[in-house]
């Protein structure tokens, strides 16, 4: 598991990532013991039988910013950390080296943005023909853009925007 920085590669691992994602779980649970925010695989990885980049990825839900800020100083020793208030986020990476293991994205719980990740993810978990059309896009996105992870990541948007607009 990890991903070596910028690049694209897919792979189908979802037991492992169930795994990986539930011990990651646990050990958020312990940091946060005082607050109840919501921690949710999200993601490909969080998809039985769809590809993706061996890179977990996780929600957390938070009433605001106040209430998550006074756990920065303990995640910094475990994770980079990239403040973006303008996106409504806080992200969390787990890195070693030049690979990514996690992206941690700490959003307020009432943000569009949030809503989305979730509804995403739970539109894939139920719907095959999504499941598959979307599964073809990366495919070939990862073919295109194997070294840019970016662009890759980019390129999924206006499918991901559709689907919800469609499903709202």
């Amino acid at each position: 598991m990890g991903l070596i920085n910028n690049q694209v590669y897919l792979e189908n691992n979802y037991k492992i990532w169930k795994k990986i994602f539930s011990e990651e779980k646990e050990k958020l649970n312990k940091i946060f013991s005082e607050d109840n925010f919501e921690i949710e695989h999200v993601g490909s990885t969080a998809i039985e039988n769809l590809s993706a980049k061996p890179i977990v990825d996780i929600a957390i839900g938070v009433p605001s910013f106040d209430n998550f800020k006074k756990y920065l100083n303990k995640l910094s020793k475990l994770y980079i950390i990239k403040e973006n208030y303008e996106n409504d986020e806080i992200l969390l990476i787990k890195e070693k080296g030049n690979e990514t293991f996690f992206l941690i994205h700490v959003i307020p719980i009432n943000c569009i943005r949030y809503k989305n990740m979730i509804a995403f993810r739970d539109i894939l978990r139920v719907n095959c023909n999504i499941l598959k059309k979307y599964e073809m896009l990366k495919i070939n996105l990862a073919n295109k853009y194997s070294n840019n992870r970016q662009m890759y990541t980019k390129s999924k948007n206006d499918f991901i925007n559709e689907i919800l607009k469609n499903t709202n």
